[in-house]
């Protein structure tokens, strides 16, 4: 008896105990009486079936433009039209031989044979280098001009995956670190996961060769001072394929690292195009004509994140900067983690945005398996969306489209901003993601490190991550992340590093942090802002968006006049920030209008509106 008072007594207490401690949980639990009575959105986000891309939008411009003959309609010309308005250089697109050669500098695309160009279009091709012009071919498949580039014959394979550049041409000088001087067309470790290329054989001048010595870039220069390049792959096949996160672990690195193996190739035409058109002009890549564009982000999708906030904000304003904070809005339990957007935690956030920092979504539910859930009708609303995460593979009752309305409703209601930028969880990046970002309102994303897209550069977005249309969102990848040991703090120096290989063209330096901790990711914050800011652009995604959208919107061309050459702006958006390049030997020939400054090789355009004329003077001699 004694024995079973003792075991009541206690079985009791536990009980008691137990009960006492889930009241109390009950009472401490933060109430989301703010959320009551909250319905929306109300609209509803039509997902649109097919995208639009013709290649007829870029057939107008001066001939002092890069000429791309399109070959074949029924190409990857998207990709190489997304890449050069990446690195700024003007372009026309044309099929006719003719018009193209107008131009000093052209570039034929997708390939050139005889099944493609007739033997007059040909012979104009040939004639263009040996009277001094300038030609850039991708995959020279056939059609008797492998003497202008200066090979025998071609050898067609699927087994390259890397390429290195060897040669001393002056357009190759820009190429100084270990990761331009070998670069990454397809998986090493994957045989499945290469393009295909084509090896030159009995070259004269190999700029470029594949892993085997077999030669992957090669050039002639005519009598008359005429270039001629060779490369042997698609070229704008291979930018969509990176782009869109399908190189299938071509990648050397997932972040953390230099991996410019896009942005290589884009530099190298880049300098074809400077240094063979007497007229050329390019856009500079950061804003306020700055070196790097650094973006501070954070990604608040747990509990103790929220109670982290107002440090990293704090920061940010005793240096005047500002960031974008992801937050997602959490208002169930589920296996992840507690309710936390909440009657405690939106007052914080309140906070973060009334600083000026900028408020995007990171979904509502945070699912793993992100990129596998149902795309959903457009229809969903709070409070009926209610998705549950039930293991970090399954996740009940969620849509793309859910995590997107829902989420930005929520976020637009509480903080009375309009919320334009969106991060997932585990960086996933569904298929029709980008198509569903554009029905419910958003406007930029950062869903991919630089590493797995082989870029450090924004870029639009492709219709279901595909290779025949894009959309109207642009994507800015990640440099720095903070999950990949060591801690952040331990990784200074190789974050400076890569800020500093970014700089030599323009790069983009976003950052992503998780606020679930303070400590060393604050001591990596307060060491690397100094170090970066004498020659960096530092902004919010939305601002660093708003600007590459003007950007995008902007076109360059030149005429000719008795005293020099008139360089004309078209923008579809007031011009500001920008900065062209051009030749330092050129002189502005009259004064130039408020909110524009000049310095040799440099035309900055601080304020302007949609078109901007400026008379230059060129100079026999640079300065």
């Amino acid at each position: 008896m004694y024995w079973n008072k003792r075991i009541a007594i206690l079985v009791s207490a536990l009980v008691i105990a137990a009960v006492g401690s889930g009241i109390l949980a009950f009472l401490r639990r933060p109430s989301l009486e703010s959320l009551s009575g909250l319905s929306g959105p109300a609209e509803i986000s039509v997902v649109a079936t097919e995208g639009k891309s013709d290649w007829t939008d870029y057939a107008t411009g001066s001939d002092t433009r890069l000429a791309i003959l399109l070959t074949d309609n029924d190409s990857s010309w998207l990709g190489l039209t997304e890449g050069l308005k990446t690195i700024g250089v003007p372009f026309r697109i044309t099929r006719d031989v003719e018009t193209a050669v107008r131009h000093k500098v052209v570039m034929v695309y997708p390939a050139i044979s005889g099944q493609l160009l007739d033997a007059d279009s040909l012979g104009i091709l040939e004639q263009h280098v040996e009277m001094g012009g300038t030609l850039i071919a991708t995959q020279v498949l056939g059609g008797g001009l492998q003497g202008v580039f200066g090979f025998d014959q071609i050898e067609q394979s699927r087994s390259h995956s890397e390429i290195r550049f060897t040669g001393s041409d002056p357009t190759l000088s820009f190429i100084d670190q270990p990761e331009e001087q070998t670069v990454r067309i397809g998986n090493p470790e994957d045989e499945t996961q290469r393009i295909g290329a084509q090896s030159f054989l009995g070259a004269s001048t190999v700029l470029a060769s594949y892993e085997d010595g077999s030669a992957a870039l090669v050039t002639k220069t005519s009598d008359q001072g005429g270039h001629a390049y060779a490369l042997g792959f698609d070229l704008g096949f291979f930018i969509l394929k990176a782009t869109n996160g399908r190189t299938g672990g071509a990648s050397r690195n997932y972040g953390n690292a230099y991996e410019p193996s896009v942005d290589t190739w884009l530099r190298w035409i880049k300098s074809v195009y400077v240094q063979d058109e007497p007229h050329a002009i390019t856009l500079h890549t950061v804003p306020e004509a700055r070196d790097l564009a650094v973006v501070i982000s954070f990604d608040v999708d747990y509990t103790h994140s929220m109670s982290n906030l107002e440090a990293y904000t704090d920061l940010l304003v005793e240096k005047g900067l500002l960031g974008t904070f992801f937050v997602q809005t959490k208002y169930f339990d589920d296996y992840n983690d507690k309710a936390f957007f909440n009657d405690r935690t939106l007052p914080i956030l309140s906070r973060v945005a009334g600083s000026g920092m900028e408020i995007g979504s990171h979904t509502v539910a945070h699912p793993s398996a992100f990129s596998d859930i149902p795309l959903g009708d457009g229809e969903e609303r709070f409070p009926d969306y209610q998705p549950r995460v039930l293991n970090r593979a399954r996740v009940w009752s969620a849509t793309i489209l859910g995590e997107l309305r829902v989420s930005k409703f929520l976020l637009e209601h509480f903080m009375e901003t309009d919320v334009v930028s969106f991060r997932p969880g585990y960086l996933a990046t569904p298929e029709r993601l980008p198509e569903a970002l554009e029905a419910s309102g958003y406007k930029y994303a950062s869903t991919t490190t630089s590493g797995h897209v082989l870029t450090h550069l924004p870029f639009r977005m492709n219709f279901s991550r595909g290779y025949a249309d894009t959309t109207g969102i642009f994507q800015f990848p990640i440099a720095i992340e903070d999950e990949i040991p060591p801690h952040m703090n331990l990784r200074l120096d190789s974050a400076i590093e890569l800020a500093e290989q970014l700089s030599d063209y323009g790069g983009s330096f976003v950052m992503l942090i998780h606020p679930n901790v303070t400590g060393e990711k604050l001591e990596f914050l307060n060491a690397i802002i100094p170090v970066l800011e004498p020659y960096s652009w530092f902004g919010t995604l939305q601002q660093y968006g708003d600007w590459w959208t003007m950007r995008d919107g902007v076109s360059v061309d030149t005429s000719s006049t008795e005293a020099g050459i008139v360089v004309t702006v078209n923008s579809e958006t007031p011009i500001y920030g920008l900065r062209l390049d051009l030749d330092p030997a050129w002189r502005p020939q009259t004064p130039l209008p408020a909110g524009m400054t000049f310095s040799p090789g440099a035309l900055y355009i601080g304020e302007a509106g949609t078109e901007v004329s400026v008379d230059f003077l060129i100079s026999s001699e640079a300065p």
